[in-house]
Order: structure tokens, then sequence, then C-alpha cells
């Protein structure tokens, strides 16, 4: 699938409609309206916005890949959507999906060598 924003190009390549849609999905994830996703917030986020059930552990390592902090701001949820293809709900969805093949590879991963 082609990205959202061609490689190299950022938020600036994507269109109005997109812009506007993963603003409004941020604007609804960030419960507090401090301009940040917790991990508490996407992971209400997630079940409410995506009916999806999420771990902290699942929520904290999405955050972790995009930002250093331990919350998402805008420009940290803008790079989410640029990499992914799709509406920002289903970008959110594969990388949730990612992320939770991830943690299940290093739980295998450590499982075996402690076996």
């Amino acid at each position: 699938l082609p990205t959202n924003a061609p490689a190299g190009r950022g938020p600036s390549a994507l269109d109005q409609e997109l812009w506007k849609s993963t603003q409004a999905l941020f604007n609804r994830l960030d419960l507090d309206k401090d301009g940040a996703i917790s991990v508490y917030e996407l992971r209400e986020g997630a079940l409410r916005e995506l009916d999806l059930e999420t771990s902290a552990m699942e929520c904290a390592t999405f955050i972790g890949e995009y930002s250093e902090t331990h919350a998402m701001e805008f420009p940290d949820f803008l790079e989410v959507v640029c990499t992914g293809a799709g509406t920002p709900e289903e970008v959110l969805l594969r990388r949730f999906n990612s992320v939770r093949k991830k943690l299940e590879y290093n739980s295998e991963d450590s499982s075996c060598r402690a076996g």
C-alpha cells in the first residue's frame, strides 16, 4: 500500500481532508486537552474510537515508537498517519496490530532464552 505521504514529504503532503480528520481524531483522543495523548488516553481512545481493547504496555510501546516522552503530541501523531495508508483510524489499527506482533515476538523470544 502506498503511504498517506510519500517518503520524505511528511505532513505537508497530506491532503486537507486527511489533515482535518487526523486533527479531529487527535482532539478526540486528547481527553484532557493538554496537547498530548497519554498512555491512558490512547488506551481509552482505542476502545472508544476503534472498538479495540489494548493494554497499557501496548499503548506505551506504540507511543514510544514515535515519541521520546510518555505522551504523543500532534506532530508525532501526524507522523504515524503519514507513514501509514488509509484513514487515521485504519492506520492506528494497523499500528496496534504491529505493536502486538512485536510484543508477542519479544515475549516468545525471551521465553525461549529463559527455557
